[in-house]
């Protein structure tokens, strides 16, 4: 039977998260105490600093050598079945799409473990079930991220390859990315294309040169020259820069 102390724990741990949550929205929304240039500065500090510290904080009290692998097992197949069943859906059907199959992968498999889970389910069943919340917290982060990661990455490779080259994609035969590129879709980039000895063709990609060629055009800077030449690519143009 729940009695009242039981329903004032789970009302403790997790009333003070939600009004947080609304004093946050609010205070955007309604009362523009923050503005969106500031939101813009905070919502890095919580993605870098924040959320990461939360997360070892947490991580760094679990026993790796005294972890539930029944638990963690069930839990992992779960959330194989799961993507299993998106693959086919994404495989077979006209609706599917990589960008769903992410978001639901994400949103089924993957909870507010840290800021909801853990305190949750310790005001309900005690301290051992936020224990094995943890250790699914640190396969999420060594396994569940981790392809996460890699799934964005490869739609963002893919939508690359889509715009860049829409009628030559099927010949590109080596696709090779520089380290300090990451495929997210903030930051401009360029796909420098060449026919190889095996007359296919070979991609690099790096970050694009053009916006601050550009922009020191705009200011005068070195007087640059800008001129675009035809390129025997589709949807690919190969710029010429002269600067005195």
């Amino acid at each position: 039977m729940v009695k009242g102390k039981d329903m004032y724990d789970v009302l403790a741990a997790t009333v003070r998260l939600y009004v947080a949550i609304f004093l946050a929205y609010g205070s955007v929304r309604w009362w523009k105490i923050f503005t969106p240039d500031q939101c813009s500065g905070i919502n890095p500090f919580v993605a870098v600093f924040a959320v990461p510290l939360l997360g070892f904080c947490f991580i760094s009290t679990n026993n790796i050598y005294a972890m539930n692998y029944h638990f963690i097992a069930a839990d992992s197949l779960q959330k194989v079945v799961i993507l299993g069943a998106l693959f086919i859906w994404h495989a077979f059907t006209k609706n599917g799409s990589l960008e769903w199959l992410i978001t639901l992968f994400s949103l089924s498999t993957l909870p507010k473990t840290l800021v909801v889970g853990i305190p949750l389910l310790r005001a309900m069943y005690g301290d051992f079930s936020g224990k094995l919340m943890i250790q699914i917290v640190v396969m999420q982060s060594v396994v569940c991220y981790t392809l996460m990661l890699i799934m964005f990455e490869y739609r963002g490779a893919k939508l690359l390859i889509t715009e860049q080259f829409p009628e030559t994609a099927a010949s590109i035969t080596c696709f090779r990315i520089e380290s300090d590129v990451s495929l997210n879709g903030r930051e401009p980039l360029q796909a420098d294309a060449e026919i190889g000895y095996d007359g296919k063709l070979h991609v690099v990609v790096r970050r694009s040169t053009s916006a601050s060629v550009i922009s020191s055009y705009n200011k005068g800077l070195h007087s640059p020259a800008i001129t675009p030449r035809a390129s025997n690519l589709t949807g690919v143009e190969i710029y010429s820069v002269q600067s005195s």
